[in-house]
């Protein structure tokens, strides 16, 4: 009942088609057909990664975990419930819109909607960037990482370790601030908890990341940025962790996007769980 990656990302938007022009002339994402006022997005085989609801306010709305089949998510789905949480099934319009055979979600221990799925649809269409790029590093290691806000910061890890089976990958505290690394696979992470009250922000979505094949990808995004004036939030860089080369910016649903390359996968015979000295080896400069 191991969950194998993060197969999709929901998001509010007060402005879909804003997030769109973003996803595709931007983020170099393919739009696919869309239904009942939501956008979806291609990365890879799978029909689709992100999915975009019209919503009245912006942020984070599901973050979708993959497992095996039917049987491990039901495995899984009954240790949450053994843990105290409620687990919901369903309904036939939710699996329509992920495109998915089964899932149930329920909510973590800051309010996250965790969904727990399986089956996804995929397509034997090649991936058609609008950008041109010539793919993003998905596949089995899932659509990237999601980095969630939290004001039970310990509670938050010890639900997604100890309940649902993820592997600490490494941790920082205060440095400037707290957050935990997670991982289900050999991507050094899929998910990150980091502290809410020194973004002060509540409980939501702070960023998700998309990795490229190539460092110049990068570079040459990093150039259209800074020419289209998209907002920047933190300038290009490296990461002291997973060694990620990447920039951050701003998406019209006020989430973060961190665009990099090079990030490093785990070993699992030889890792070692540790305290980061900080974030950064250079640059991410706010």
């Amino acid at each position: 009942m191991q969950i194998e990656q993060l197969g999709y990302l929901g998001i509010n938007s007060t402005s879909p088609q804003a997030f769109s022009d973003y996803a595709t002339g931007i983020l170099g994402l393919q739009a696919v057909r869309g239904e009942r006022g939501r956008s979806y997005f291609r990365m890879d085989d799978f029909e689709q990664r992100i999915i975009i609801e019209h919503a009245e306010t912006d942020g984070g709305a599901y973050y979708g975990w993959q497992l095996a089949d039917q049987a491990a998510v039901g495995a899984l789905a009954d240790r949450v419930e053994r843990s105290g949480v409620a687990v919901h099934e369903a309904t036939p319009e939710e699996l329509a819109v992920r495109k998915v055979g089964h899932m149930v979600h329920f909510a973590d221990p800051s309010g996250h909607r965790v969904e727990l799925y399986c089956d996804p649809a995929r397509t034997v269409a090649s991936f058609d960037s609008p950008r041109g790029l010539p793919g993003f590093v998905a596949g089995e290691l899932g659509l990237g990482h999601v980095v969630l806000l939290s004001d039970k910061l310990e509670e938050s890890q010890r639900f997604y370790t100890d309940v649902l089976g993820f592997r600490l990958s490494d941790y920082m505290n205060d440095k400037p601030f707290s957050a935990s690394f997670m991982r289900t696979n050999p991507r050094h992470h899929s998910l990150a908890i980091a502290d809410a009250t020194f973004f002060g922000a509540p409980n939501a979505l702070h960023h998700f990341m998309l990795e490229v094949h190539d460092p110049d990808e990068v570079g040459r995004s990093w150039d259209m940025v800074l020419e289209k004036n998209v907002p920047v939030t933190m300038s290009i860089g490296k990461h002291t962790n997973d060694q990620m080369f990447s920039f951050y910016v701003q998406s019209p649903a006020g989430v973060h996007t961190e665009f990099g390359a090079g990030g490093v996968l785990v070993n699992e015979d030889t890792w070692q769980v540790c305290e980061m000295p900080g974030p950064d080896v250079w640059g991410h400069l706010h």
